[in-house]
């Protein structure tokens, strides 16, 4: 970004959380609550009015956040100005600073202002296609916007809308998407390869949004915005953060290391958590291959060869990747590495072995991988979640 610019942010990035509901009797003013299992990891308010959007975020990963965003419209709906202010309630001193975006589209050209003062913002400069909407940082999922963008599609008509993605917090800003007719009361959003899924009314208000097909699991529901007192939610959130019992993040990456024979093994994988959810046969299908974790893929080495279910496998790094059924799954040892998880592909396999399926007495929340010594020589690699462990035994070969 160039050197820091006066860049003005509108009065509104200055009101408090309340303000968002007052216009609720002159215009349409909803509330939406977000869900990974049984746990709010989201609150959402706006007001809409025809030539403006202003609403209210409270986002509790990994730390509370109050999300506060104006978005001012064009006649034909598209966004032209989208300005949002980031910050901590006081009841976790420790949280990030405050800070301000501001987006204005004009034409082909985006101007993007980012600090921590509405007064002095680091401004750039980026050309845009036509159907660009910016979006509140990285990856954040607003109902409004998306609402907004699917507006646009109903009156574009047609099955599909595609349209270009600014997000202000990312090294590259601007990403392809699309919003697709499903059937006569749902649509999707493209989120990195799978669907995000809206009900909608006649009237193309979202009734609630599913991240069940994508690898966010996310569920979005529609409330009563008089029940919700954002100010006192996102306090008491924010006051949980600061006693170390907030949401974190919501499946926090993971290291394994154990020696078994002089053999030095490692783990590296992302711990999703159970949140009231059923696992194997739900969020984990049958006979699907699995992440085995989450976000990036599941990262093994061993300083030494192996010898597993009578195969060598040579010293070095791999993915894990998994397969479950009733009555027991398969571990796939795949050469890919430095991938996503969402990037298995079965000509990189290297072995496939079946695991050993227990019940346990007691459920497991956070999905748990581990590498101990065996009574019988070797090793165990182990996989627990729920109810469920998978074990895959090893020997280290001798040198």
């Amino acid at each position: 970004m160039s050197a820091p610019a006066r860049y003005a942010v509108g009065l509104l990035m200055l009101l408090p959380l309340a303000a968002c509901g007052e216009e609720g009797a002159r215009s349409d003013t909803r509330a939406y609550v977000e869900l990974l299992g049984r746990d709010t990891t989201a609150l959402e308010v706006f007001t809409r009015a025809d030539d403006r959007i202003d609403g209210t975020l409270v986002n509790r990963s990994p730390v509370t956040q109050v999300i506060r965003y104006a978005a001012r419209l064009n006649p034909d709906g598209s966004v032209r100005r989208l300005e949002t202010v980031w910050t901590t309630p006081d009841a976790n001193p420790e949280g990030p600073p405050a800070r301000y975006q501001v987006v204005e589209i004009e034409g082909d050209t985006a101007t993007i202002g980012v600090g921590e003062s509405p007064d002095a913002l680091e401004t750039e400069r980026i050309e845009v296609p036509e159907r660009t909407l910016p979006v509140i940082g990285r990856v954040q999922l607003s109902a409004a916007l998306f609402e907004q963008v699917a507006r646009l599609a109903r009156a574009a008509g047609g099955e599909r809308y595609d349209f270009t993605v600014l997000r202000t917090s990312s090294r590259q800003p601007t990403a392809p998407n699309a919003i697709t007719a499903r059937t006569a009361d749902s649509i999707s959003i493209d989120f990195f390869g799978n669907p995000m899924i809206a009900a909608v009314d006649g009237d193309g208000r979202i009734l609630g949004i599913t991240g069940r097909e994508t690898t966010l699991q996310i569920e979005v529901e529609r409330a009563d915005p008089a029940a919700i007192d954002m100010e006192t939610m996102a306090a008491e959130y924010a006051a949980r953060d600061a006693r170390g019992e907030g949401f974190g993040q919501a499946s926090p990456r993971s290291g394994v290391e154990a020696t078994v024979e002089g053999a030095t093994l490692t783990v590296d994988y992302g711990r999703p958590s159970k949140r009231g959810r059923e696992i194997f046969g739900g969020l984990v299908p049958w006979n699907q291959v699995w992440r085995t974790g989450a976000n990036a893929a599941t990262h093994f080495t061993s300083d030494r060869n192996l010898l597993i279910d009578g195969h060598t496998l040579p010293a070095g790094t791999y993915t894990l990747w998994t397969t479950y059924t009733p009555e027991g799954g398969e571990l796939i040892i795949s050469g890919l590495t430095e991938v996503w998880g969402t990037q298995y592909d079965p000509e990189s396999d290297v072995l496939r072995i079946p695991m050993k399926s227990d019940t346990l007495d007691e459920s497991v929340e956070q999905f748990t991988i581990e590498v101990e010594p065996s009574e019988r020589g070797g090793g165990i690699l182990a996989l627990s979640w729920d109810t469920n462990r998978f074990t895959v035994p090893f020997e280290v070969v001798r040198r």
